[in-house]
């Protein structure tokens, strides 16, 4: 079957001021707009307009339907009238201020492709536009529920800047609503305690009157603060806060709390150790444990999420000097742990080197896994000095045998080593093979090892 197909739209676009029917005025003055359409065509082509031209509503002059509307200005009517007629916009010929005016319009007058397919464009194709002033942009169109990927967007922007954002006057200004959809999503680039304490500070800049320190609360106090966070204390990811951290930090204001948030982290557990008890890195340690969770969630830099799976690192043992190291003590504490990291620092140097095993030390030979990786620090006073080399050869990845410390990496006949192992009589020995070469010395001793048990957090 043969069917032929004409294109009528330009005939359509060519005569549509022939014999029309309807005049818009479109925009407010001085900038009032008459247009001219077919009432037939408009109601062929949107639900608004076969409402707007039913008795009920439609007002008519000498025949003609009159319709007014200036909240639209002259010039966006005339891109949707086009639109109408032809069935074509080029969203790349309209001005970026004009966005936002085009996508109310279309969502008024019920033209939902032109609302769900601007979205797309300025999703895909005017990123820059969008992060110019993202809360701004949000905050314009967060009532239209139509325009959800797009407000989405904004919000997964301000994400990626969370820090920028939160610590700006604006943040304390925006609405409750707003701030609720930000803390709905997975990807803010700040840790969970940070984003409890910008939720309290938030809340005290709607409440200006109320003291800082909620020692000084009266309960009238405490029932204003938990109004004002009711909706938004829910969103607070407390298992991702280290138990230390709930203490100290969030236990002030229990009165806010529930008791199922209070059940976390009981008082009993308030002399427990931080979360990262290296007597190797003495400084800055918060930045180190940051650093190695990012490393075992996956990213090779210093980044502040909330989506990352969160551990604990539980010190299992510390070895000082030579005389003390050895493969069998080593295996004694760290066999059947699970995940471990360990961290050792080469003597009289300031490097440090380590590496992470997502598995077990038990066993014999290699095992496999794409997660492990090795690190050196060439300064461990500093954590910027820190690589990563991430495992290449992913089955020959850790090897294990009795009497030998950790190994990483395979064997290297030649050499007699493996990426980085420590021997039976506490020599550590490094030779490039199944991870990237990171300048770890060939052979040295170290000053002390420490290993830590990696737990996935259940509480």
């Amino acid at each position: 079957m043969h069917i032929y197909k004409d294109n009528i739209a330009n005939n359509f676009q060519e005569f549509s001021e022939e014999d029309y029917n309807v005049i818009i005025y479109a925009g407010e003055e001085p900038n009032i707009k008459e247009l001219h359409a077919h009432s037939i065509i408009l109601r062929c082509r949107s639900q608004y307009f076969r409402t707007a031209f039913s008795p009920n509503w439609a007002k008519k002059r000498n025949g003609t339907y009159i319709l007014k509307k200036p909240n639209i200005s002259g010039t966006i009517f005339q891109i949707i009238l086009r639109y109408i007629y032809s069935g074509i916009i080029n969203f790349n010929h309209i001005e970026q201020t004009e966005y936002l005016e085009l996508l109310k319009a279309a969502d008024e007058l019920v033209f939902e492709n032109i609302v769900k397919n601007l979205q797309d464009y300025l999703i895909k194709h005017q990123n820059e536009y969008l992060k110019q002033d993202p809360i701004g942009m949000l905050q314009l169109i967060f009532p239209y529920k139509q325009f959800i990927p797009l407000r989405n967007y904004c919000a997964k922007i301000i994400c990626q800047e969370a820090g920028k954002f939160f610590e700006s006057e604006r943040f304390l200004t925006i609405s409750s609503r707003i701030l609720e959809l930000l803390l709905q999503q997975d990807d803010i680039a700040l840790d969970e305690m940070d984003i409890w304490e910008y939720l309290i500070k938030w809340s005290h800049a709607q409440n200006p009157t109320i003291e800082i320190n909620p020692s000084k609360w009266t309960n009238i106090d405490f029932e204003i603060m938990k109004q004002t966070m009711n909706n938004l204390i829910p969103l607070i990811r407390f298992r991702n806060i280290a138990s230390q951290d709930f203490i100290d930090r969030i236990y002030p204001y229990k009165n806010l709390l529930s008791e199922n948030i209070l059940q976390l982290y009981p008082l009993s557990i308030s002399k427990s150790p931080r979360r990262f008890n290296s007597t190797i890195i003495t400084n800055r340690k918060d930045l180190y444990f940051s650093l190695f969770l990012n490393w075992i969630n996956k990213k090779d830099m210093i980044c502040k999420t909330r989506n990352f799976i969160q551990y604990e690192f539980k010190l299992i043992l510390h070895v000082d000097g030579k005389n003390e190291i050895s493969g069998d003590t080593f295996h004694y504490n760290c066999d059947g742990k699970g995940a471990t990291i360990i961290i050792a620092k080469i003597k009289n140097s300031n490097q440090l080197v380590g590496g992470y095993n997502p598995l077990d030390w038990r066993g014999k030979g290699s095992k496999s896994t794409s997660d492990s990786f090795i690190f050196s620090f060439d300064d461990y006073r500093n954590v910027s000095s820190g690589k990563i080399g991430r495992v290449i050869d992913t089955k020959r990845a850790v090897r294990c045998f009795k009497r030998w410390g950790p190994i990483f990496g395979a064997y290297d006949i030649v050499k007699k080593s493996n990426d980085l192992m420590m021997r039976p009589n506490g020599e550590w020995i490094s030779v490039p093979s199944s991870y990237p070469n990171l300048n770890i010395p060939n052979k040295f001793d170290v000053d002390s090892y420490e290993v830590f048990q990696v737990v996935k957090k259940t509480v």
